[in-house]
This record gives C-alpha cells, sequence and structure tokens, in this order.
C-alpha cells in the first residue's frame, strides 16, 4: 500500500472549507463569534432597556402631575 492509497490524502479534511457559504450561515457565524468574545452583552443592554423604561415611567408620571 502506497502513499496514494492513503484515504485521507483524497478527501478534503472538514477544516479547510471555505466558511459559511450562504449570506445567513454568514451572519449566525458572525453573531456566534460575537457574542463568545462579548458574552455579557445581552445582560447590559437589557439593564439599559430596564433603566430607560424607568426613566420613561417616571417622565410620564411627573409630566402627568404637572398638567
Amino acid at each position: 500500500m502506497g502513499i496514494q492509497d492513503r484515504d485521507y490524502m483524497k478527501r478534503p479534511s472538514d477544516e479547510d472549507g471555505d466558511g459559511p457559504s450562504s449570506p445567513r450561515t454568514k451572519l449566525e457565524a458572525f453573531f456566534s463569534g460575537f457574542l463568545r468574545r462579548h458574552p455579557r452583552l445581552p445582560v447590559v443592554l437589557g439593564t439599559v432597556l430596564a433603566v430607560l423604561i424607568a426613566i420613561a415611567a417616571l417622565a410620564a408620571k411627573i409630566s402627568d402631575k404637572a398638567h
């Protein structure tokens, strides 16, 4: 059996692909990598959103009392 008969020499490896091919797959890969690098981002965004909602509710309550 020579080196030309070896199966792993004939098959392309799974890791040598060009990466994701469809736009959706590319987008999923981007967000997956982004969230892997910044794991606390959803918590921070949720906290900021909650604070903004509380401020808006407080402003609405204060403006209602002013009239």
